[in-house]
């Protein structure tokens, strides 16, 4: 049995060694970070520098820093290379240079152990020619094991054998990817640039010297190559601004020399107008202008775009809407697009073709299997739908029609897999499901149009939403408390789960709902909405069966007020939970603060009442604030989650994770909490929230009517009109919930922050 991979080195601290590292820590492996000294700099005070960056404003921050440093250990590459001996990994993330990588390689051999495993962050370079001169014994425990920038955020690790990689060698790096870190790793054959940078460098490429051949600006090329082609929503412009117009300049040269098959090399001309705007010194985000600039004006943040034309920014603006704008289905709208002849169809066919085509001829150099080139593209490029995937949801008949109207030939295993199984994916052997799916649950218990409760088996129910950003309504937390209510009378049932379908476990009440309400005038049915949601999630806590949500993404609001009343909680360590109720003039009223607020103060006494204040500030600041965690390990921090609640790391075993904790807490006689009180802070803790309040107003740090917001979280939290010591229950707290958030929805402002946030996606302040 192959040992586990425990201790591993970093070699390199820039930008992707030192984030490899510190995901690695925060994964629980012990770290060296090692770096080579510079001038009078020793390189374990440099790597200590990058760690500091990377925790603190880099991409790590907000993660659990104490345990991440824990685990770490700065290293000097001159003096500290015996420490390499007991490593289990190493990686280097050193410049992407051959000859650099090579000498790196040969001090990383000689310095290991003998059973080390040696891997190489290159995003381009071939495994095999970078092994060149290894003796077998070393190639077969050397590999390619390739991060996608942001570490912590992208998904997928490409894994590269150099020819002679021990298969073993490959499964302990893929296990350790899958299980430590959470991402996905998938397999690739040593060709240039792999899957993900093979096929997505010439996207990009596609597009920038599309936009210029078909004069569009690139505001206007952005609003095309979004989630319109089923890509980051931001757009290809902003996409590169993001990653840096540097990198993209390194990755379309070696590209353009690369050995690259003939066919292949007339779609990788370098782009003019990157290399003009990187001339200047404009690089993306890292320098504050790329393809876009913000600047701070008179007017506040003003937005420019770059005219290759005028070679100066000009004031950006809003694009016209594209053709067919008014179809909604995505996939009807770019078929029609593409099949039509309307002003963007022939920058649309050669953006959406000529990578298409690509992924289809080289798919048997890059790749193992077509599929994988899907899940690359998913998790290297944040593609929505991989190059098979949209070709099947397009009509793979037709997508090849188009191509050969645009003079692309598709190669003829594709050909003949679609005129045998009408598509990609229909003919496909289905890959063996690992992780549960909510699509796996079983026959539907109830159900109405915005949630269901199903059967997962092994007397676990699921109870799952089915609106837009898993939004809760009316109906949904109506649902949700019948559904609690059947599992735990029914005798089919040992347990119940909550998870919602998408990236997120929700962004709270629906705020349509909630306006319409208010624009009628109807504040007893929103009332009424309101003490119906409270019920449900006292149901869930107190609940005579265990309740276990399964919580990823986002869980804001309402959201997050679902989780904090479950039993136990299974989060994704990227968790982002907040109670952000203030960017809609509203206060959480679902029992959030009542939870918080037992969870901070519960068994405290009067004489301690110094310490009821500082937790209840503690508690309301971030509210007053609309923040949210920035990970689970900060969730935890916050009081969102409790020490029983597991974070994982790998998100597609949510659910798996959840059903098994649910069984298991099952198996352990589950007892519900018992009703308790809490000692009340008073007029003293109202006066003492509301000293703050007038800070933060006469320094400007928040408006007058965030004042008036926070004046009903002050009230809340100190009991109501209760007196200082005297104790309160929950039910108290949740009246003070209802009644400061009814009071809000008769407030105008309140209405306009609303409205605000659902035509913009921004609060308002008002």
């Amino acid at each position: 049995m192959d040992k586990s991979i425990r201790k591993m080195a970093v070699i390199g601290a820039g930008t992707m060694g030192a984030a490899i590292a510190a995901c690695g820590a925060r994964a629980g492996l012990d770290v060296v970070l090692m770096v080579r000294g510079k001038g009078s700099e020793s390189g374990s005070d440099r790597a200590a520098k990058a760690v500091d960056t990377i925790l603190k404003t880099g991409e790590m921050k907000g993660s659990d820093e104490a345990r991440i440093r824990a685990g770490f250990f700065c290293a000097d590459m001159q003096k500290d290379a015996a420490c390499l001996r007991d490593c289990d990994l190493i990686i280097e993330a050193v410049a992407e240079d051959l000859s650099i990588k090579q000498s790196t390689a040969a001090f990383l051999f000689a310095n290991a152990g003998e059973d080390t495993i040696i891997g190489t962050n290159t995003s381009n370079i071939s495994i095999a020619s970078i092994a060149e001169g290894m003796d077998d014994a070393r190639q077969r425990r050397f590999l390619g094991i390739h991060f996608f920038n942001p570490v912590r955020y992208m998904d997928l690790v490409e894994l590269i054998g150099s020819g002679r990689t021990d298969e073993a060698i490959l499964k302990r790096v893929e296990t350790l990817i899958n299980d430590r870190f959470g991402k996905t790793p998938i397999r690739c054959k040593d060709s240039p640039g792999f899957i993900a940078n093979r096929i997505g460098s010439m996207a990009l490429t596609s597009i920038m010297n599309a936009t210029v051949d078909a004069g569009y600006g690139f505001a206007e090329a952005d609003a095309l190559t979004g989630d319109m082609i089923f890509r980051p929503k931001q757009g290809a412009f902003k996409l590169l601004d993001l990653v840096g117009l540097d990198i993209s300049v390194h990755t379309v040269d070696y590209m353009a020399g690369a050995d690259i098959p003939e066919y292949e090399k007339p779609f990788r001309n370098r782009p003019p107008v990157l290399y003009d705007i990187t001339s200047r010194g404009y690089l993306g985000n890292k320098t504050g202008s790329g393809f876009y600039l913000k600047k701070k004006g008179a007017k506040g943040t003003e937005r420019f775009v770059w005219d290759y034309a005028k070679g100066e920014y000009i004031p950006l603006s809003r694009p016209a809407p594209a053709s067919l704008a008014e179809v909604k289905d995505k996939a009807v709208r770019l078929r029609g697009l593409l099949a039509g002849d309307y002003p963007e169809t022939p920058f649309l066919r050669r953006v959406v073709l000529e990578p298409l085509w690509l992924a289809m001829m080289n798919a048997d150099e890059i790749s193992y299997d077509f599929r994988d080139i899907d899940a690359a593209m998913r998790g290297g490029y944040n593609w929505i739908k991989g190059p098979f995937e949209l070709c099947d949801l397009l009509g793979a008949k037709d997508v090849l029609s188009l191509m050969e109207k645009q003079g692309l030939e598709p190669p003829a295993w594709a050909k003949e897999k679609i005129e045998k199984d009408g598509g990609f994916y229909a003919g496909a052997a289905p890959r063996a499901a690992v992780y549960l799916q909510i699509e796996d649950a079983g026959s539907v218990i109830m159900e109405n149009k915005d949630a269901a409760l199903c059967d997962l088996g092994d007397g676990i129910a699921l109870f799952t939403l089915r609106t837009k950003a898993n939004t809760y309504t009316t109906p949904a937390a109506q649902l949700m408390l019948a559904a609690a209510e059947e599992v735990e009378r029914s005798e089919a049932f040992r347990a119940m789960v909550v998870c919602n379908p998408g990236a997120n476990l929700g962004a709270g009440a629906n705020l349509y709902e909630v306006a319409a309400a208010i624009e009628a005038g109807q504040f007893d049915l929103l009332e009424k909405s309101v003490e119906e949601f409270q019920r449900a999630n006292l149901k869930l806590k107190y609940l005579k069966k265990p309740v276990v949500v399964a919580a990823k993404g986002q869980a804001l609001g309402g959201s997050a007020e679902l989780m904090l009343h479950a039993g136990c909680v299974v989060a994704h360590q990227e968790l982002y939970a907040g109670l952000v109720e203030m960017g809609v003039g509203l206060v959480p009223s679902g029992g959030g603060c009542a939870e918080l607020l037992f969870r901070a103060t519960q068994g405290l006494q009067y004489g301690q009442m110094a310490r009821i204040l500082a937790e209840i500030d503690a508690l309301v600041l971030p509210i007053a604030q609309a923040k949210y965690s920035m990970s689970a390990e900060e969730a935890l921090k916050n009081a969102y989650l409790r020490r029983g609640d597991l974070i994982i790391a790998k998100a597609d075993s949510l659910l798996s994770q959840a059903k098994a904790t649910a069984i298991r807490l099952a198996d352990a006689c589950w007892r519900p909490p018992v009703k308790g009180t809490v000692t009340a802070a008073g007029e003293s803790g109202y006066t003492h929230l509301m000293a703050t309040v007038n800070v933060m107003l006469s320094g400007r740090m928040m408006t007058p009517y965030d004042a008036v917001i926070v004046e009903k979280l002050a009230r809340i939290f100190s009991g109501g009109d209760a007196l200082a010591g005297e104790q309160v229950t929950e039910e108290d707290i949740l009246f003070e919930e209802r009644k400061a958030f009814m009071d809000l929805s008769r407030n105008e402002k309140t209405l306009e922050r609303i409205k605000g946030m659902v035509m913009t996606g921004k609060p308002v302040r008002n």
